[in-house]
């Protein structure tokens, strides 16, 4: 499970309201960034997008906190990354996402159709399963899955199925169960 992610956008407010009309969630201001907005899918399992102005950087911070007496009350603020503007930000990014939603096709193009983003309904892996790419601004996509395409990725995304797609030997590891059963 990915917990969240943070993306960098022309209109952050924007997008994440998009976003969150897609998700079935909820957009609020993100103030750790300067402009940012976050959405949360309200999934029961913390899934979150944030979105911050294309021109924002994240910066590793420098040293370490005290670990000896370290506990969840220890501040750690000034060794943390922070964001902090750039000059200018790219105009296309190689990351992407990929999100369920419980609308229908249709639903989802006539909102990104409303703010004249770029849909197409696309059949990854000449016909393993479907989604629609949502190009966000026309600078980066999100690929949304119906319930239907949402069930068939499921089915197929699996180790052992994308070894075989790619065809190279699989192994699968042993059990947790397993693993805890030699420990005791």
């Amino acid at each position: 499970m990915i917990n969240h992610i943070s993306v960098g956008v022309e209109n952050p407010e924007n997008v994440a309201n998009v976003l969150a009309e897609i998700w079935n969630g909820y957009a609020f201001p993100f103030p750790p960034s300067p402009g940012g907005f976050i959405v949360f899918a309200d999934d029961d399992r913390g899934s979150a997008v944030e979105f911050v102005p294309v021109n924002i950087e994240m910066l590793p911070g420098t040293g370490q906190p005290d670990y000896e007496n370290f506990s969840l009350e220890t501040p750690t603020e000034e060794f943390e990354g922070t964001f902090q503007y750039a000059e200018k930000g790219p105009k296309y990014i190689s990351l992407h996402l990929a999100i369920n939603t419980p609308l229908s096709e249709e639903e989802v193009k006539a909102i990104a159709n409303r703010e004249g983003w770029r849909t197409v309904t696309c059949n990854r892996g000449g016909g393993l399963f479907q989604l629609i790419e949502v190009w966000v601004e026309n600078r980066f996509m999100v690929e949304v899955f119906t319930p239907e395409m949402t069930a068939r990725y499921v089915a197929i995304a699996k180790p052992q199925n994308w070894a075989e797609f790619i065809q190279v030997p699989f192994q699968p590891r042993p059990s947790r169960a397993n693993n805890l059963n030699l420990i005791g």
